[in-house]
């Protein structure tokens, strides 16, 4: 619980002060005569004398922290322009603050005593506007120079709701919670209880009386009990205690300085020993790997304890590996949002998961390797696949134990898939088959073996059938007749059991196939950049990526078919041989006919396959526009207009599908007749130039393969005939798998954003021949700041916003996240701590607090919460399902409901980043008061891009484009006092249109 009421009883110059604060002050300089100016002899120099203040007039100074120690490291502060006063603190246990001089620097020294003396002269003199002005003027200087040591040693303020501290206000904190500056630099006293300011690491805790400084970047937390007032600098001017409070507040400042450099220094030495951990791991690894190729007998790699990584991630590895997934630890990831640790490690190897529930008896159904846990401990457990059954290893110990029906109650009934990624490079139709058979190697053996023995056994029908009719009837034989029957009865039982085995192996082969290449390829299309969704539309692209399908349908019939046909036809071809060298060649002939006619008949065929595949995916996609678009085209009176063209595509398909038909047609005849030709042809060669050179028995078992053979290879041209189908569908896909994904291993992941971001020079222009759309714009925003985005229409407000999203990239120039370019960032993993409303979002499909929720694994409170943040929360109460409302494209939600849900889905994770374009346009005033008032609680930098002028006067700064430039850039309130100003003209000409609609 919190109160805050404002003080009234300020001295009359602090009053003035405070009356003047809106207007543009120079920076104060001390008067002539006053001061010394600052020789930087060796380029530096100490800040020693806690009676003195500098002050910088002219270019700049660096101040560092200089350990105290014999050649001990600087440690950079911060950087200070003219017009800031900088108050000498005490030099600490371990450091000294130091200033040096940049290119231009002018310092003068001024005793603190003589400053007081001055003030003290202009409050008697009694020219308050005069003296008001000179005390704005230093008590803005020495803001900032408390702020730049501020900046080194204070706790950033967090994402999430605080309390908003203002000069001249009375308040509490309860024990924990968050307060910072809702304005400049704030003085806070203690009057009860107890402060904490700094990090926990170096922090100090204030009691009754001790007073410390704030901005808006940074926090001060209630401990027990703790009530507190607030104060500007020029109220301290004013009542002359500033001093004595600055010597105090410089003391520990420095004091906190100490600790922070021994902290960064103790988090230095862990990186370089997690470092050399991490060498020592892969050098181990090596040595295992080593091991694992000179002495097989005693490869041990995976199977000994893990100390080194954490359980989970160590889990994961193991799972992993059996998919040949690399995985990267998730530490320092700064996923965003409440992940769990499988999904963190997941989101930074840039791999899918799925959780699911596992049915009974799962240990005898291979789904697949998985992370599951132990019901017991919740410790996490790697299953694979082994022998028939999953076998549960344990990470930290290494063990590995058979799951069987009286151990699997030992285990959790969920699990959580592994999805393996396509390489992060284009990929070709022949490594994305070999990508959808990976982990199928010994099904595919088991294929290609129980394909040979079957063929072997099959070869027993012509040679039975030559020796039953050739020689064993017309001598009589009754009982080798029998046995010899026997003999291919049992050999056509045994064909028929290796089928069946076929089928299983292909049927497996087919569902792994599908489903690894299904999910690749959706995953490969989740993360392309923007611009190549320009380039294609939502049904082709959904086509060519739900063609897997039917591809995995087309290659599994026709490998079989191939493989087995083929196979056939070889031995039986060299059956032939043995049987009569010259018919055998005669037959080779037959084959060479019927395969250049299927090749001449299969090429033509794809020519109109591949027209009738393009036009098809056209037709589903106008069909997918026009059903989106159908109140449109019903309020325009076009349906008629719709139809016809959907009719004219149609009937174009039709005709292309006829003249498919017609080859098929022909292959189909030709299927028919082509066989008994060519055993006529051969009937003919045998009763005339070849008469005599073959025994009854020779020549009906010759004519058992002939027929076989023919038999085969019409079934291995009708399907390579069909497979023809294959090649215009990896054609569409062949865009989607050529692009190179947004993020790869060569972009660095950001680690945790403060919300510092810089816009430096960028130009802008969609295509290499059309105008620059933007023209060299430039502009920065702090942490926590407001910046709104304005100007007419085509300026280029959307496209930068699409630059700050990474969704473009610049032309020239660039944009930097906390210094970093992020154009080598992984922008999925920039945007994943951003919240983000565009002008056109809609919420996520299902409940309310699916739609507010997302993905994530937030609780009910924090639906309920972010709800409260976005204004939406009562109407949420109202509904008779409240938060398990579904939400639809139908009416049930309104607009301003939609784009509420859209805001509280953007706030739900606290992001220190928040970008709005034109998310507040359907909302009264009222509920864009409560979204405003809920944003800036949450400390977060706010980019807001506005059409509706009167949402962006609390903004910080305003930035004004004009064709592609920055026209004007500054706080509303200044751009509104100059009537020239581009802004004052737009928001004028916004004012008289709302006048006029309203008349």
């Amino acid at each position: 619980m919190r109160t805050t009421s404002s003080g009234s009883d300020r001295p009359p110059v602090a009053a003035a002060w405070t009356a003047q604060a809106d207007v543009a002050v120079a920076a104060w300089r001390p008067p002539a005569g006053t001061g010394t100016e600052v020789s930087f002899g060796e380029g530096h120099v100490r800040l020693t004398d806690g009676d003195a203040l500098w002050v910088v007039t002219d270019g700049a100074v660096d101040m560092f922290v200089m350990e105290v120690a014999e050649g001990g490291p600087w440690h950079y502060v911060s950087r200070f322009t003219p017009g800031a006063v900088i108050a000498a603190p005490p030099s600490g246990p371990a450091g000294v603050p130091v200033l040096r001089a940049v290119l231009g620097s002018r310092v003068l020294r001024v005793d603190a005593a003589d400053v007081a003396g001055l003030l003290r002269a202009d409050v008697g003199s009694g020219d308050t506007g005069e003296s008001s002005g000179r005390l704005a003027a230093l008590a803005r200087g020495i803001d900032a120079g408390l702020d730049g040591l501020l900046g080194f040693v204070a706790e950033k303020s967090a994402c999430g709701e605080q309390v908003l501290l203002t000069a001249g206000s009375r308040g509490e904190l309860a024990e924990g919670e968050p307060g910072r500056s809702a304005e400049g630099l704030v003085w806070v006293e203690v009057l009860a209880g107890r402060l904490r300011v700094g990090t926990p690491d170096s922090g100090e805790w204030l009691s009754r009386g001790d007073m410390f400084v704030v901005t808006e970047s940074s926090t001060v937390h209630g401990g027990p009990s703790a009530s507190f007032t607030t104060c500007s600098t020029g109220d301290l001017l004013a009542d002359g205690r500033l001093w004595e409070r600055l010597a105090e507040v410089n003391e520990r400042l420095l004091r906190m300085a100490d600790r922070v450099i021994a902290a960064e220094g103790e988090r230095a030495e862990s990186r370089i020993r997690a470092v050399r951990e991490m060498e020592d791991t892969l050098t181990d690894k090596a040595d295992r790997v080593l091991q694992a190729v000179l002495q097989p007998a005693e490869h041990v790699s995976r199977s000994g304890p893990v100390h080194s990584e954490d359980a989970t991630e160590a889990a994961c590895r193991i799972v992993a590996d059996e998919l040949g997934i690399p995985v990267l630890p998730a530490r320092g990831s700064a996923a965003g949002g409440k992940m769990g640790p499988i999904e963190a490690i997941a989101v930074r190897s840039r791999f899918r998961i799925r959780a699911v529930d596992l049915d009974v008896r799962w240990w005898r159904t291979n789904i697949g390797p998985f992370v599951g846990r132990r019901c017991d401990s919740g410790k996490p457990v790697a299953f694979v696949w082994r022998r028939g059954r999953y076998v549960a290893w344990d990470p930290v110990t290494g063990e590995r134990s058979p799951v069987r029906d009286r151990t699997a109650a030992e285990f959790d009934d969920t699990g959580v898939l592994f999805y393996p990624p396509l390489p992060e490079r284009p990929v070709g139709t022949g490594r994305l088959i070999l990508f959808g058979l990976k982990g199928s190697g010994r099904d595919i053996r088991n294929l290609i073996a129980f394909t040979l023995v079957a063929v072997a056994v099959s070869t027993t029908v012509p040679i039975s059938t030559g020796l039953i009719l050739g020689t064993l009837v017309p001598y009589a034989e009754t009982n080798l007749i029998v046995q010899v029957s026997a003999l291919t009865l049992v050999a056509a039982l045994a064909s028929a059991v290796f089928a069946v085995l076929e089928n299983l192996a292909l049927l497996r082969v087919g569902g792994r196939f599908e489903a690894n290449l299904q999910a690749a390829v959706w995953d490969r299309l989740l993360r392309l950049p923007a611009p190549f969704f320009r380039r294609y539309s939502t049904g082709e692209l959904a086509s060519a990526a739900l063609g897997v399908k039917n591809i995995r349908t087309v290659l599994t019939n026709v490998s079989y078919v191939v493989l087995y046909s083929s196979v056939v036809a070889v031995v039986n071809f060299a059956v032939m041989f043995w049987f009569s060298v010259p018919l055998a060649l005669l037959t080779g002939l037959y084959v060479l006919v019927g395969v250049v006619f299927f090749v001449v008949l299969g090429a033509r065929q794809m020519k109109w396959q591949t027209q009738s595949l393009d036009l098809e995916h056209k037709l589903a996609n106008r069909v997918y526009q026009r059903l989106r678009g159908l109140p449109k085209l019903r309020v325009a009176g076009a349906e008629n207009r719709a139809f016809a063209a959907w009719a004219n595509e149609f009937a174009q398909q039709k005709e292309l599908q006829k003249r498919i038909g017609r080859y098929q047609n022909a292959a189909a005849t030709f299927n028919a007749v082509y066989p008994l030709i060519c055993v006529l042809l051969t009937f003919a060669v045998i009763s005339g130039p070849a008469r005599g050179t073959l025994s009854m028995t020779r020549f009906l078992s010759f004519n058992a393969a002939l027929g076989i053979v023919l038999a085969a290879v019409i079934q291995v041209t009708n399907s390579l005939s069909s497979a023809f189908a294959v090649i215009p569908m990896f054609k569409r896909m062949k865009p989607l798998l050529a692009e190179l994904p947004e993020a790869s291993e060569a972009h660095t992941v950001p680690g945790e954003l403060t919300g510092e971001i810089e816009v430096n020079r960028v130009t802008f222009r969609y295509d290499e021949n059309s105008p620059p759309v933007l023209d060299n714009v430039s502009l920065s925003m702090r942490p926590g700041e407001f910046v709104a985005v304005v100007g007419p229409s085509g300026c280029g407000k959307s496209t930068l916003l699409r630059l700050l999203l990474g969704f473009e990239h610049p032309t020239s120039g660039n944009v930097l996240y906390d210094g970093q370019d992020l154009a080598t960032l992984d922008s999925t993993a920039v945007r994943r701590q951003c919240g983000v409303v565009l002008q056109q979002t809609k919420p996520f499909a299902g409940t309310v607090f699916q739609a507010i929720t997302g993905t994530l694994n937030y609780s009910h409170d924090d639906a309920w919460a972010a709800a409260e943040l976005a204004g939406i929360a009562a109407d949420i109460r109202a509904m008779p399902m409240g938060m398990h409302t579904l939400v639809s494209d139908s009416g049930t939600f309104s607009g301003g409901q939609r784009q509420r849900l859209a805001i509280a889905h953007a706030l739900i994770r606290r992001p220190r980043i928040l970008f709005f374009d034109e998310a507040t346009s359907a909302l009264d005033n009222e509920t864009q008061r409560i979204v405003t008032e809920s944003t800036q609680r949450l400390n977060a930098t706010r980019v807001v891009i506005a059409h509706r002028l009167s949402t962006v006067l609390d903004a910080d700064k305003v930035v004004v484009l004009a064709e592609g430039r920055v026209a004007e850039c500054g706080p509303p309130s200044e751009l509104l006092r100059d009537s020239t100003s581009l802004f004052h003209q737009l928001v004028r000409r916004q004012m008289h249109e709302s006048e006029g609609a309203m008349a």
